[in-house]
């Protein structure tokens, strides 16, 4: 049986959902011109820490995938097992 109009959740507005995410992305793109519009500040003389990049990305994911990881343990599979999450 459907739930009467006065229990429903009510509906959000799509402009309120929106305005943060437009707000961030001017943000970005306002903060990150004047970034693009420098020289490149990498190169024959900062070589030495290009390393640190691929190590970065790595750790990055690593930690994504050991935090989603995690949620599975902790809260999906007790879920769909049907016992009390920890």
């Amino acid at each position: 049986m459907a739930p009467s109009p006065s229990e429903r959740l009510p509906t959000v507005p799509l402009r309120r959902l929106l305005a943060p995410l437009a707000t961030a992305v001017v943000l970005l793109l306002s903060l990150a011109a004047p970034a693009s519009a420098s020289p490149v500040l990498a190169d024959d003389h900062y070589k030495w820490f290009y390393w640190a990049g691929p190590l970065l990305v790595v750790s990055l994911i690593g930690l994504l995938l050991l935090i989603a990881l995690g949620y599975y343990v902790r809260v999906l599979r007790p879920k769909w097992r049907g016992t009390k999450a920890s």
